[in-house]
């Protein structure tokens, strides 16, 4: 698979609940750690204890990278990374709220560019 359909499908089983960590995991490791980092910036600056699916959504990421730390160092060193500063000069995570598809879009296509 893609790096952009591994993505969204990682990102999708994290809000849906649509695989276990294991499986996730699995194709998370995958993808480049920018991706990592936005999935889980997505995750972190969209479920929000205010939001009414947060619950079931945080469960399953505090499972995933309590099991699976090395997700959470792909991401840390991520934070460095150019794209995460060019995206942080351009837009907001929130801006992306419920199109996180055209997120996968864009950093992929950074990335890939």
């Amino acid at each position: 698979m893609s790096e952009l359909r591994n993505a969204q499908w990682t990102l999708d089983a994290i809000e849906n609940g649509t695989a276990n960590a294991a499986t996730i995991y699995k194709t998370a490791s995958e993808l480049d750690p920018v991706t990592v980092y936005f999935i889980f910036r997505y995750i972190r600056e969209i479920y929000t204890p205010n939001n009414p699916a947060a619950t079931g959504v945080m469960e399953r990421m505090v499972e995933l990278t309590k099991t699976y730390d090395d997700l959470v160092k792909m991401a840390k060193k991520a934070e460095k990374d150019p794209i995460r500063e060019w995206f942080d000069d351009t837009y907001r995570v929130k801006e992306f709220q419920g199109r996180s598809h055209e997120l996968m879009e864009l950093i992929v296509e950074k990335i890939e560019g």
